[in-house]
């Protein structure tokens, strides 16, 4: 019976050891749990405004403030024993011992939202991303082709596509031309971007080219670039600014979208249901010929029914809208959209953003 009793005891002292701490346990949990869940409410919500365009209804975005997951661990142990019996120690007598464990979890995590408005939404959605912001993308590797086919409306007045309310205007083939020279060139190795000034909101940017002997492939290239932007063939470095086309023959003006604009050109790439269309409650979509309008075949797909793992997803006026988990395209394209709130702030803070977890 001793044996019995010793044996309840360790086994009481080890449940008690086990839960002396979930604090370190929580860390990994927590920071991949909620990075997981951020990232896939931030698509569900681009996705959801995006329809929305198509649909001609007001658009908001809500940020995640702060976060604070506070989880609770209390337990208890008690233990006694008694016995009854002869003076003496016979078979006769009676032992008995009560044992009780209770344990309690709690896990009351507080998140704060903060709806984008007034100034930070006209920074974040209306205003267009800085082009120094964009060029020190490229620099650091992003694909010319795709930033600039999705966030430049012009380079040096040679015009990207256009969603405007008077419909769709297709890209000026010498825009595609160009933003495939700059990527031809960023994979050579060719391109030397560099900034000047203490940090990229404040200081300007250049955009040159090796000087000596180059390869003819690569010489032709930057040749044709310089020609169709009206550059200065002389010069292997040029000014790169925000704005429209230039006259100066050393400068390249790049006029950026705002995230509002590159939210309905992707607007117009959403399957909307044939009954929406003939009643009248969506916008028109892409035209016909969306292949050649399309370089970067964004695609948003639209049922009845509910689809099986997509990339996101949302129910919107009783239909789901989707992008399939296989659309690279379509998946660069939002991934570029959250970069793109990034990109609008200049601001010299850090990110507000905040999880905070208080274990007890």
């Amino acid at each position: 019976m001793k044996n019995a009793v010793l044996r309840l005891l360790c086994l009481v002292l080890l449940l008690l050891g086990g839960c002396a701490s979930i604090g370190p346990g929580s860390v990994t949990r927590d920071r991949f749990d909620y990075n997981v869940a951020l990232t896939d409410s931030w698509k569900r919500q681009v996705l959801l405004n995006v329809v929305k365009l198509r649909y001609v209804e007001p658009i908001s975005f809500v940020d995640v403030g702060q976060i604070v997951s506070a989880y609770t661990m209390e337990s208890g142990a008690s233990l006694s024993g008694t016995r009854t019996g002869y003076d003496k120690p016979t078979t006769l007598d009676n032992y008995s011992v009560n044992a009780q464990l209770s344990g309690k979890y709690t896990d009351r995590p507080t998140i704060t939202y903060t709806p984008l408005t007034g100034k930070t939404f006209l920074k974040s959605v209306m205003q267009p991303i800085p082009v120094q912001n964009i060029m020190q993308n490229i620099q650091s590797g992003v694909s010319a082709d795709i930033l600039l086919t999705t966030s430049a409306s012009t380079i040096n007045g040679l015009r990207n596509e256009g969603v405007t309310t008077a419909g769709f205007r297709p890209a000026d083939g010498r825009f595609l031309r160009v933003v495939g020279l700059l990527r031809s060139l960023q994979l050579a190795g060719m391109l030397r971007i560099n900034m000047h000034g203490k940090n990229s909101a404040e200081g300007s940017v250049t955009l040159g080219f090796p000087k000596g002997e180059l390869p003819q492939e690569v010489r032709a290239q930057i040749d044709e670039f310089k020609a169709l932007l009206g550059l200065d063939p002389t010069k292997n470095s040029f000014r790169v600014v925000g704005g429209h086309g230039s006259d100066d023959p050393g400068e390249i003006a790049i006029n950026c979208y705002a995230i509002m604009q590159i939210l309905a050109s992707l607007s117009i790439r959403v399957d909307v249901p044939e009954a929406d269309m003939k009643a009248g409650r969506a916008t028109p979509g892409l035209p016909t010929e969306s292949g050649r309008l399309n370089p970067l075949g964004a695609h948003i797909r639209s049922g009845d029914g509910e689809p099986q793992k997509p990339f996101t997803s949302v129910r919107f006026r009783e239909h789901w809208f989707w992008v399939d988990d296989s659309d690279m395209a379509t998946k660069r394209l939002f991934s570029f959209i959250l970069m793109a709130f990034t990109l609008t702030d200049d601001s010299k803070h850090d990110s507000q953003v905040q999880l905070t977890v208080p274990t007890q």
